[in-house]
């Protein structure tokens, strides 16, 4: 994934995604005016696409996504959690 934002709280988002969860790479923006370079864009798919940090980073996002099934599933966290949530408003 690369993480580019635009206004407000995609800022906090693209911070989550490249320091804390090991999911995204940043690009690097244009001071004068904000915007990503044709080059950059290109530079970083191809890290994406071709480097070991990219090829790190597709197998963690793979990881966390079969987590994220798995949490929806029958027995999965989520599910669990809105069962509690129900019965405790019922």
């Amino acid at each position: 994934m690369v993480a580019w934002p635009l206004y407000a709280e995609p800022h906090l988002n693209r911070s989550v995604l490249v320091n804390d969860m090991k999911m995204a790479i940043d690009v690097e923006q244009r001071e004068v005016d904000g915007f990503v370079s044709g080059d950059e864009v290109e530079r970083r798919v191809g890290e994406l696409m071709e480097s070991e940090k990219g090829r790190e980073l597709r197998e963690r996002s793979l990881k966390i996504g079969e987590m994220a099934l798995g949490a929806q599933g029958e027995l999965g966290s989520s599910r669990k959690a809105l069962v509690n949530f129900v019965n405790a408003i019922e």
